[in-house]
């Protein structure tokens, strides 16, 4: 897949010291990800996924290795490229944890950088409701809410103290699940 063929070439060119590569390279990434059958709805509900975010709080190393696994079929996966950093600093391995946040921002601002997400024509544009989850954590926002209106998806949050609606263009999973339901 193309998408994972652009996540390994930045993590060896990162390794090289070269620069990494800018947004639009982690859209690409992204948009090619969700392109690929059965890829996106298969992610947050996959049995090998769990299993890896369970494994987290027990055995670092364990999840190090299953967690760059899981990034090799899923690389778009901004929640374990985070957890993935972190696991790497407590290991002492901190210029692969460099790497993995590098990921995990590149994502990031895929998604939010180039809108505000407070109203449906600035929505974030994401592939799947885990991206939107991701996006939340990531702004400090606490989801207290959450309906669907037509290919939006609005989530009430309050972030510092604060209630917003952040708006969410969730075309992509939408097609994906209308598209499985049409199997």
């Amino acid at each position: 897949m193309r998408g994972m063929t652009l996540l390994a070439l930045a993590l060896a060119g990162f390794a090289a010291g070269a620069a990494m590569p800018d947004a639009s390279d982690f859209t690409r990434l992204r948009l090619d990800y969700a392109r690929t059958p059965g890829a996106i709805l298969s992610w947050v509900v996959s049995d090998e996924r769990k299993a890896l975010l369970d494994t987290y709080p027990i055995d670092k190393k364990k999840f190090v290795e299953a967690g760059a696994k899981w990034l090799g079929k899923c690389p778009v996966d901004a929640k374990v490229q985070l957890m993935m950093g972190a696991a790497m600093s407590e290991l002492g391995r901190a210029r692969e944890a460099v790497g993995y946040r590098y990921q995990f921002y590149g994502l990031m601002r895929s998604i939010v950088g180039d809108s505000d997400g407070l109203t449906r024509a600035t929505a974030f544009k994401v592939i799947s409701v885990d991206e939107e989850y991701s996006v939340c954590n990531f702004l400090g926002a606490e989801v207290k809410g959450q309906r669907l209106e037509g290919s939006v998806d609005v989530l009430a949050v309050e972030v510092k103290g604060e209630k917003k609606e952040l708006f969410f263009d969730a075309s992509i999973p939408l097609k994906a699940a209308n598209d499985s339901l049409a199997k």
